[in-house]
């Protein structure tokens, strides 16, 4: 007896076990109805969000590898621009460094007030200005730098002016004779373009949009200079170790104003 008690128990729990088993079963094969059953129209559109899904992030990524190389390619292209400014004005330096500390020379030059020429030997400097419509020399300026003398005359009204001594003139032909420390900063914004002024070849340096620099690309003399747009100076000619001698302005006649002592006097 007690043996059919036990397989009947064990019949039992198969049973119960089997029931199960087919239960989730059914579960299963429910579910896959379920999902075999769906609309053609809904799994389309779970297809073609999938679809956008993927296309949108594609769309991504290649947007974003056209930026960085974009972003390559204009870092290449100003490091080769820096690289090509850095040789242009070293090789100007280098062909001007021959005028280094030079104080012996004359230069002709014309400006919007007129012509000048600008005369140095050692330390006396000498320049005279005319206007463009005038033959004659309408102001001289002469300074002695040694001994702290200076004088402004006006030849055609017979006046003049004692101050001390100021280095008035600039030996604009020769501005890049000495080299720059600030060469590598010009090189990172300045625009270099070649040019022919006067018959020569020239490298154009645009130090900013309203101001460039003809710079003669044999010898590294400026030889024009622009400021606003228009014509601010222009070399006529430069002659270098041709001085002898400075003469100091002869102010005999010329009432005289002394900057010094604030006095006026006659010469």
């Amino acid at each position: 007896m007690g043996e059919n008690e036990e397989e009947k128990k064990l019949n039992i729990e198969n049973q119960s076990s089997t029931k199960e088993e087919n239960n989730e079963i059914k579960e299963l094969e429910t579910k896959k109805e379920l999902v075999e059953s769906k609309p053609i129209s809904e799994k389309k559109e779970e297809a073609n969000f999938k679809k956008v899904e993927t296309k949108t992030k594609k769309k991504k990524h290649s947007l974003l590898k056209a930026i960085l190389i974009l972003i390559g390619l204009l870092i290449v292209i100003y490091f080769i621009f820096v690289m090509r400014n850095l040789y242009i004005l070293n090789d100007i330096y280098q062909k001007a460094s021959i005028y280094k500390d030079i104080t012996n020379y004359t230069y002709r030059a014309r400006a919007k007030l007129g012509e000048y020429t600008a005369t140095r030997k050692d330390n006396i400097i000498r320049i005279e200005q005319k206007s463009l419509d005038a033959e004659d020399v309408e102001v001289i300026m002469w300074d002695d730098l040694e001994n702290n003398e200076g004088i402004i005359s006006y030849p055609s009204q017979k006046t003049a002016i004692r101050r001390e001594a100021d280095e008035i003139i600039d030996a604009i032909p020769f501005a890049y004779s000495n080299e720059n420390e600030q060469i590598v900063g010009t090189a990172l914004y300045t625009l270099i373009y070649s040019d022919e002024y006067d018959g020569k070849n020239c490298y154009v340096i645009c130090i900013s949009s309203d101001y460039k620099k003809w710079v003669e690309k044999d010898t590294g003399l400026v030889l024009k200079i622009e400021s606003g747009g228009s014509t601010s100076l222009e070399i006529l000619s430069v002659e270098t170790n041709n001085v002898d001698e400075i003469y100091k302005p002869d102010l005999t006649g010329y009432q005289i104003t002394d900057e010094t002592t604030n006095t006026v006097v006659g010469d």
